[in-house]
């Protein structure tokens, strides 16, 4: 009965207050998620493409990447979401370099949100999501997917958050990963912020990549970004730009109530 009643005093918090905020928040750019969900009846496309650079000299490839990630809001803490993504992916194998295009990436889940920040208390989110099969065959896995996320994040200043994600993820293809993201977000006036960011894998020891990046808001529901990170992975210079934007399209009611934003929860 105890810990009911404690289980109550912390979910009320996130029964009474709303996931709506007055202008766009968006997991891009970067790599973190944060923890609130989109609100009701909000739907949201964040889509953008990465231009990656793996190599040097004679040996440099350069792989094309889009992922569109769509997001709808089924309750005030419950989303749907959806990611396709499509590739250029570049490879070497006999003296000779070939270039396999299509359909890279499919995923379906959910996000739940759990907490909101206060003080101390992070906002807090579990995001679970199928990596399913329909790929075309050069990126096909072998069997559907898992990936799970646990984000947690922290206003730390009027201006500055924090974001820490934790996942796990089993390919598909016999392989099991788990993998971490931190990123510091600044605002940087009205419209403007930035960030950057350190993200790994856990797995077979520990590893280190690093990106940062600016947005840009245009009006409350359109906001413009970029970044650029390094992957130093297995001693190859690996490093990347990535450009896009997000968008929502508002189905909420006039006089539903929202609380303002805060810089870490994208």
């Amino acid at each position: 009965m105890k810990f009911a009643q404690l289980f109550l005093c912390l979910l009320l918090p996130v029964l009474l207050a709303a996931q709506y905020r007055p202008t766009i928040v968006t997991g891009r750019p970067g790599q973190s998620i944060g923890g609130l969900t989109v609100g009701r009846r909000v739907y949201q496309i964040q889509t953008g493409l990465n231009v990656n650079w793996i190599g040097e000299g004679a040996d440099k490839r350069t792989n094309l990447t889009e992922t569109t990630v769509i997001r709808v809001g089924l309750l005030d803490h419950l989303e749907l979401s959806g990611v396709i993504a499509g590739a250029s992916v570049a490879s070497a194998a006999n003296g000779r370099t070939t270039r396999e295009r299509g359909i890279s990436n499919t995923q379906l889940g959910l996000r739940y949100n759990l907490l909101q920040n206060a003080g101390w208390r992070p906002s807090l989110a579990v995001q679970g999501r199928a990596l399913l099969t329909a790929q075309d065959e050069a990126f096909r896995r072998d069997h559907t997917g898992a990936n799970f996320i646990v984000s947690a994040g922290w206003s730390l200043t009027s201006a500055t958050g924090l974001t820490l994600n934790l996942h796990r993820s089993w390919s598909g293809n016999n392989t099991r990963t788990t993998g971490y993201t931190s990123a510091l977000g600044f605002s940087l006036g009205e419209n403007w912020s930035s960030f950057v960011e350190m993200y790994g894998s856990l797995s077979d020891g520990a590893t280190a990549n690093f990106d940062g990046g600016f947005g840009r808001l245009v009006g409350d529901n359109l906001l413009l970004d970029v970044s650029a990170g390094w992957q130093g992975r297995d001693g190859l210079t690996d490093y990347f730009i990535d450009f896009g934007l997000s968008f929502r399209i508002d189905g909420r009611e006039a006089g539903d109530d929202f609380i303002h934003s805060r810089i870490n929860e994208n």
